[in-house]
C-alpha cells in the first residue's frame, strides 16, 4: 500500500524547468506550502514553511489573469507581476504556478470570487501589461528564444531546494498534449483491469500520426522509475489513443445471446404471419374458413371487397418469397462485412474459418487431467548427466571464446522494435507490439530499465508469466491432454527484451562461427528448411546416379521443446562463452518462468516451467539450438557420413530445430550415428518418439529390406517400408515422391482457391488471399519437386477457370493483365508458373553465392539450372506481360484512350484499394478490355450478328463507350443517377466543412436546394438569376462564402474525353462566372469535377478538389461511385455471354 501511495505521488509531480502555457498545465493536486512573506535564508525557509494568506492567494490569481495565460511563457510573466507586489519574495516561477493550481483545485475562491478577480484584471489589463513589459529584464526576454535544453540550464540556477514531493518535468506542451497527458496519468493512476484493445489496422495514417506525436510529447514529460510504470503508461496511452479514435467500446455486462438479431426475428415473424394468412385465404377460397373474425380481418387487410381472393393469395405468396430473399440478402451482406473485417484484422483466423477449424475446441479436455499432464512435464525439473565424458570435450572446444558484457541502448530498442509484429496476440499485459513500436518517447526509459535488469540479473515476475493456449493437434485423437500443442502469449516488453538478447547472442555465435552448418533452425541468411531439402535431394539423387549404398534414419524427439532441462541450457551458454550478465539474467529468468493454461477462454490454472522452453518469443528457439550444438559437434567428430564423391565433404546429419536426419554409408555407420544421438539425448534427459522414427537402407541406389536399428537399451527403430516418411513436409523414402507430392499439393492448392472464391471477400482481398494462403502451398515445393511447364500451366488454367465459375473473372478478359500488379492496372494475382520459377531463380542465386560445403555440392550437382537472378526474371516477365497487354487491339484499347490525358497512378486507385466486389471488379476490367459482347463486337469482331447499332437509341454503334456515356435514351435516367451520386458526395463533404446539416454517411445524404448559415450558402442544382440571358446558368453545386464563390459542376464522360470535358466545363461557365463577379461583387472560380465512366482520372482533378477543400471524400471513393453506376448500366442492358 505504501508503494502504491509513493508511486501515485511520483506520478502527480511537476517539474519547474520547461515553460508551458496555462491552458496546457494540469492541476497537480498537491498544496504548495512554501513560505512567501518571510525573507529568510532559503535553507531555513525549506525547514520552516508557512501557508499563503487569503490576500496572497488573491494576488496569485491576479498575476495569473494578467499574465496572458493562453500564450506560452505565462509563468515568467506571472512571476514578474508577483515580484512587483512582493519584491523580496524568494518563490520561483513553477512554485507560483503550482499555488495557482492548488487554489483552483481546492476551490479556495468560489467561482463568483474568481469571476470578480478576472473582471478587475480585465479592466486594467492593457495598463498592467505595459508596466510589466517595461519592468521585465532584457535577459528574461532572451530566454524565450533559447531551445528547451538551454532553458533548463538557465533556470536551474534559480531553483530552490526540492519539495518533499518532487514534481515531474512538464515540458513545453500544447493544450492538446496536456489534455492527453492528464488522461493518460488518470488512467494509469486508476490501475483498472486490462482488456484486449482493438487493432488500428483500418485507421488512416493521417489521423493516427498527429495523435501519436502528441501522445509521445505528453509521455516525454512524465517521470518513470520502473519497468512496471513504463508498461502501465504504455498501456494507458494505448487506451487513450484508442478512445480518442472512437474505437474503444465500454465493457458491457455479458448477456445471454438470443441467437438471432432483432431484424431477423422481425422478418421471420412477418413470414410466419404471411404464411398463416395464405393458409386462411386458401381455406376461405375453398369455403372451409368458419371463423368470422379471421374473415373480417382478411377482408380488411387484403381489400377483398374489391379484390379477388386469388389475387390476394398471389400477393401474399410473393410477399413471402420477397421477405425470405430479403433475409438472405441481409445475411449475405453481414457475412461479406464480417469476412472482410476479419481478413483485414486477422488473416490466420479467417483462413481457419474457411477450414472450419478455430483455436476453440468443442470438446474440451478434462481440466484436472490436463493440468496434471502439463505440470508433470514442465514442473518436473531434471538435470543433465554431469559425468558424461563428451561434455568436457565440448567445453574445451569453445573455451577461448568470450562474449562481451551486454548493454542495451535506445538505438537497439528502436531497431529491434521494428521487428515486433504490430497486432499479434499480447500476453497478460494486453499490450500489442504496435504501441511499443510507436511510443518512441518510452524507448530511452526502457533502455535504462532493461540495463538495470541485466546488471542486477533480476526480473519482475509479471514479465515472465505467459498465457498458454492449448491447440488441438489431431481431432481424430480426441481430447487427450497429450493431443494439444502449447502456444504461449508473452508480455510484449518481455519479447522485446529477449529479442534484443537473442540478437546479441546470434551476433556472437556468427562472429565466432559457433553455429554448425548442419543446423538451419533460426539461422540468419539461410533458406531454413529449403537448405536441408536441397541437400537431402542432392544426396538421394547422387546415390541413385552413382548406384551407391546409403543408410538413413529419421529421428523424432518426444516433446522436444517441453522436455529440455534448464540446467543443460545454462551449461551450454556458459560453455560457448556467453557473457556473465546475459547468462545470469537468463538463469534467473527461467527460474521465474510460469504460465496460465487456457483452453479456449477457460483458464486451467497456473503452471511453473522448470523444464522446457517457452514457445512464444525469439530467444527460446535460440536457446534450444544452442542446447543442440553439442550433438552436431559429437556427430561431426565421428567422421562418418555420406560422400557424394571420393574427395567431397562428409554429411552425417541434417537438423532443423528438432527434426534430425542421419546419413551413413553402411549399416554399421548408421547404427553408430543413431546410438550416438541416443546417448547424447539420454545424457540431457530427452527421449525419442520411437513411433515417429524410421530408417531405410539403399544398396547400389535401390531400396532393400531392413530389420531396423536395434539399440543397446533394447529399443528398435523400425523400417517403415514401403510407407514413405514426411521429412520437413515433403514425402520421401529412397527418393522424393515427386508425383505423389504434386498430386497432394495441387489438390490442396485448388481446394484453398475454391474456398477463397466461395467466400464473400471483396476483389482486392480475394486476390491477396490466393497469393498468401493458396500460393505458398505450391511455392514451398519449388526447387525441390520437379514441376513441368505443362503441370504449372494446368494449375494456372484451373485457377482462372475457378475464378470464371465464381464470376470473379470474365471468360474473355485479358490473361496477361490478370498477373500484373494492381498499381499498374492489373489484378495482382501471382501466376503459379511465375511463382515457382521465381523461387527456383532465388534458390539458384542463393546456392551459387553460398560457401557452405554441402550447398557447394548442391551447386556442383546442378540441381538448379536458372541463368537469371530472381529480380531479373521477375522484371523481364512483368515487362513482357505489360507490353503484350498494351499491344492487343481490343484489350489494350483503354490504355490508348487515356494515354497523355489521365493520371495513371490515380486511375488505378480503385484497383489498389480493392474494395469492389470481385464480380464487379471483373466486370469493370472486362469493360475496359472491350471483352463485353456488345452489338458492335458481335457484328464487327465475332461476325455473329448483322446490326452493330445500339439496342436502345438505334443511332450509333453499340460500344461500351457509347453505352456508358453517349446513349441519349438513358441520359436522363441512368446517367443522371450516376452523376448525382458523385455530386451528392461532394455536396455532403461541403456541408460537413461549413457545419451545415448533413447525414452521418454520404449515401444517406439528401441535398437540399438551398442550405446556409453564417459561414456559407450552398445551392444544389439551382438556376442562378442574372440580368442577362445565359444558356448555362444551373451548375450542380454553387458555394457562396462571404468573399468568394465556387461554381462546381460534375461530369462523367467516356474515358477518352475527360480532357475535353474538363475544358468544356471551364468554358461553359465562363459567362456565368463573369456575370456573378459583376452582380455579387465577389471573385468566382469554376471547379470542374470530371471522372471517366470506367475510372480514368484527369491530371487536374486532385488540384480541383483541393481548391474546394474536399477532405472527407477521396478520389478513390468518387471512382467507386462512378464504377458502381457504370457496372449497373452494363448489367441492366447487356447480357454477358
Amino acid at each position: 500500500m505504501e508503494n502504491q501511495t509513493k508511486t501515485k505521488s511520483i506520478l502527480a509531480r511537476s517539474s519547474p524547468r520547461i515553460k508551458r502555457t496555462a491552458v496546457d498545465a494540469a492541476d497537480s493536486g498537491h498544496p504548495l506550502t512554501s513560505g512567501l512573506r518571510n525573507h529568510q535564508n532559503p535553507n531555513e525557509q525549506s525547514q520552516k514553511r508557512q501557508k499563503y494568506t487569503m490576500p496572497e492567494n488573491r494576488t496569485v490569481m491576479k498575476c495569473y489573469y494578467n499574465s496572458e495565460p493562453e500564450k506560452r511563457g505565462y509563468q515568467k510573466r506571472m512571476h514578474q507581476l508577483w515580484k512587483q507586489e512582493y519584491p523580496d519574495s524568494q518563490i520561483t516561477e513553477p512554485r507560483l504556478a503550482d499555488q495557482r493550481r492548488f487554489i483552483i483545485r481546492n476551490k479556495v475562491f468560489s467561482e463568483v470570487e474568481l469571476e470578480e478577480i478576472q473582471k478587475i484584471c480585465k479592466a486594467n489589463y492593457h495598463q498592467t501589461t505595459a508596466q510589466t513589459a517595461a519592468e521585465t529584464p532584457a535577459t528574461l526576454g532572451m530566454v524565450e528564444q533559447i531551445e528547451p535544453e538551454e532553458s533548463v540550464e538557465l533556470l536551474q540556477e534559480f531553483d530552490e531546494p526540492a519539495l518533499e514531493t518532487p514534481v515531474e518535468p512538464p515540458g513545453t506542451l500544447t493544450a492538446r498534449q496536456q489534455e492527453l497527458k492528464d488522461k493518460i496519468m488518470a488512467h494509469a493512476a486508476a490501475n483498472a483491469i486490462r482488456q484486449r484493445l482493438p487493432t488500428l489496422k483500418t485507421v488512416p495514417k493521417r489521423h493516427l500520426a498527429p495523435l501519436m506525436k502528441d501522445v509521445n510529447a505528453a509521455l516525454s514529460t512524465v517521470q518513470i522509475t520502473s519497468i512496471e510504470q513504463t508498461n502501465q503508461y504504455a498501456y494507458s496511452a494505448a487506451v487513450i489513443v484508442t478512445e480518442e479514435l472512437g474505437l474503444l467500446q465500454p465493457r458491457q455486462p455479458q448477456r445471454k445471446s438470443t441467437g438471432k438479431p432483432k431484424w431477423k426475428v422481425r422478418l421471420e415473424l412477418k413470414i410466419k404471419k404471411l404464411r398463416s394468412d395464405a393458409s386462411n385465404l386458401k381455406n376461405m377460397k375453398e369455403k372451409k374458413l368458419k371463423n368470422d373474425k379471421i374473415k373480417q380481418y382478411l377482408i380488411r387487410k387484403y381489400w377483398l371487397n374489391t379484390r379477388k381472393i386469388e389475387e390476394a393469395l398471389e400477393i401474399v405468396k410473393e410477399q413471402i418469397t420477397a421477405t425470405a430473399r430479403k433475409i438472405e440478402r441481409y445475411e449475405a451482406r453481414i457475412i461479406q462485412y464480417r469476412q472482410n473485417q476479419l481478413f483485414q484484422s486477422d488473416q490466420r483466423r479467417f483462413y481457419q474459418s474457411l477450414n472450419q477449424t478455430t483455436d476453440t475446441v468443442t470438446i474440451k479436455p478434462e481440466k484436472t487431467a490436463t493440468t496434471k499432464f502439463w505440470k508433470e512435464l514442465w514442473e518436473n525439473n531434471k538435470n543433465y548427466n554431469k559425468n558424461a565424458g563428451w561434455i568436457k570435450e565440448f567445453e574445451g572446444k569453445f573455451s577461448q571464446n568470450k562474449m562481451e558484457q551486454m548493454e542495451i541502448t535506445t538505438e537497439m530498442i528502436s531497431k529491434r522494435v521494428q521487428k515486433v509484429k504490430n497486432w499479434t496476440s499480447p500476453g497478460s499485459d494486453q499490450l500489442h507490439g504496435f504501441w511499443l513500436k510507436h511510443l518512441i518517447s518510452l524507448h530511452g526509459k526502457m533502455a535504462q530499465q532493461f540495463n538495470e535488469m541485466l546488471q542486477k540479473g533480476s526480473i519482475s515476475e509479471w514479465l515472465t508469466t505467459g498465457r498458454t493456449y492449448l491447440i488441438q493437434k489431431d481431432p481424430a485423437k480426441g481430447a487427450a491432454p497429450g493431443n494439444y500443442r502449447p502456444i504461449t502469449c508473452l508480455p510484449t516488453m518481455f519479447k522485446l527484451l529477449t529479442g534484443m538478447i537473442a540478437d546479441r547472442i546470434q551476433d556472437y555465435l556468427e562472429e565466432k562461427n559457433i553455429l554448425p552448418d548442419e543446423q538451419k533452425g533460426n539461422k540468419r541468411k539461410s533458406r531454413g528448411t529449403k537448405d536441408q531439402l536441397l541437400i537431402d535431394k542432392m544426396i538421394l539423387e547422387n546415390c541413385k546416379s552413382r548406384k551407391a549404398n546409403l543408410h538413413m534414419t529419421w529421428i523424432d524427439y518426444k516433446k522436444a521443446f517441453d522436455s529440455l532441462p534448464h540446467s543443460w541450457i545454462i551449461k551450454c551458454l556458459d560453455a560457448i562463452g556467453i557473457s556473465k550478465n546475459v547468462g545470469t539474467f537468463i538463469e534467473n529468468m527461467m527460474e521465474h518462468w510460469k504460465t496460465e493454461l487456457f483452453v479456449g477462454n477457460e483458464s486451467y490454472g497456473l503452471v511453473n516451467i522448470r523444464r522446457g522452453i517457452f514457445q512464444g518469443d525469439s530467444l527460446s528457439p535460440l536457446l534450444f539450438i544452442i542446447a543442440m550444438i553439442p550433438l552436431s559437434t559429437i556427430l561431426q567428430k565421428t567422421n562418418l557420413g555420406y560422400q557424394t564423391s571420393k574427395n567431397s565433404h562428409k554429411i552425417s546429419h541434417l537438423m532443423y530445430m528438432d527434426d534430425l536426419k542421419l546419413y551413413g554409408k553402411t549399416k554399421t555407420e548408421i547404427q553408430s550415428l543413431t546410438n550416438t544421438v541416443r546417448i547424447f539425448s539420454t545424457d540431457i534427459n530427452m527421449e525419442f518418439g520411437l513411433d515417429k522414427c524410421s530408417t531405410v537402407a539403399l544398396k547400389k541406389g535401390k531400396i532393400i529390406e531392413s530389420e531396423g536399428i536395434n539399440m543397446p537399451n533394447g529399443q528398435t527403430i523400425k523400417c517403415h517400408q514401403p510407407e514413405a516418411y514426411k521429412y520437413l513436409g515433403i514425402l520421401q523414402l529412397d527418393n522424393i515422391k515427386h508425383e505423389h507430392v504434386k498430386t497432394v499439393v495441387s489438390k490442396e492448392y485448388t481446394q484453398r482457391v475454391r474456398k477463397i472464391l466461395k467466400s464473400k471477400l471483396n476483389g482486392g482481398n480475394t486476390i491477396k488471399a490466393i497469393n498468401t494462403w493458396a500460393m505458398p502451398v505450391i511455392r514451398y515445393t519449388a526447387g525441390i519437386i520437379n514441376w513441368t511447364q505443362m503441370e504449372l500451366d494446368n494449375l494456372d488454367r484451373k485457377t482462372r477457370k475457378l475464378m470464371t465459375i465464381h464470376q470473379s473473372l470474365h471468360p474473355r478478359s485479358d490473361v496477361d493483365r490478370l498477373y500484373l500488379p494492381r498499381r499498374s492496372g492489373g489484378r495482382g494475382l501471382l501466376q503459379v508458373k511465375q511463382a515457382v520459377k521465381e523461387e527456383e531463380h532465388a534458390l539458384a542465386e542463393y546456392v551459387k553465392q553460398s560457401e557452405e560445403p554441402a550447398l557447394i555440392e548442391v551447386k556442383n550437382q546442378k540441381l538448379l539450372k536458372a541463368q537469371q537472378t530472381k529480380n531479373q526474371y521477375k522484371k523481364a516477365t512483368l515487362q513482357t506481360r505489360a507490353d503484350s497487354w498494351h499491344n492487343k487491339t481490343l484489350h489494350g484499347k483503354f490504355l490508348d484512350k487515356i494515354e497523355g490525358k489521365a493520371d495513371k497512378e490515380k486511375t488505378w486507385l480503385w484497383l489498389t484499394n480493392g474494395t469492389l466486389k470481385k464480380e464487379t471488379e471483373g466486370l469493370i476490367l472486362a469493360a475496359q478490355e472491350q471483352a463485353i459482347r456488345t452489338n458492335a463486337i458481335k457484328a464487327k469482331i465475332e461476325k455473329s450478328a448483322d446490326d452493330p447499332k445500339c439496342r436502345l437509341c438505334k443511332e450509333a454503334d453499340e460500344t461500351i463507350d457509347h453505352l456508358l456515356s453517349c446513349c441519349k435514351k438513358i441520359a436522363q435516367t441512368d446517367y443522371k443517377q450516376r452523376h448525382n451520386c458523385v455530386a451528392q458526395m461532394i455536396h455532403w463533404n461541403l456541408c460537413i466543412k461549413y457545419h451545415l446539416p448533413a447525414a452521418k454517411n454520404w449515401w444517406d445524404h439528401k441535398p437540399a436546394k438551398v442550405v446556409e448559415n453564417e459561414h456559407a450558402k450552398i445551392l444544389w442544382d439551382f438556376r442562378i438569376q442574372t440580368d442577362k440571358v445565359l444558356e448555362h446558368n444551373t451548375p450542380d453545386i454553387t458555394v457562396v462564402e462571404k468573399n468568394k464563390v465556387w461554381i462546381i459542376d460534375v461530369a462523367i464522360p467516356g474515358d477518352s474525353h475527360i480532357d475535353e470535358k474538363q475544358q468544356e466545363k471551364l468554358s461553359r461557365y465562363q459567362d456565368l462566372k463573369i456575370e456573378l463577379q459583376r452582380l455579387w461583387q465577389k471573385p468566382v472560380q469554376v471547379v470542374p469535377v470530371v471522372m471517366g465512366t470506367l475510372g480514368a482520372v484527369p491530371k487536374d482533378l486532385s488540384r480541383h478538389l483541393e481548391t474546394i477543400d474536399i477532405d472527407k471524400i477521396t478520389i478513390c471513393q468518387l471512382q467507386k461511385a462512378t464504377l458502381l453506376g457504370s457496372a449497373r448500366i452494363i448489367r441492366k442492358y447487356i447480357t454477358q455471354s
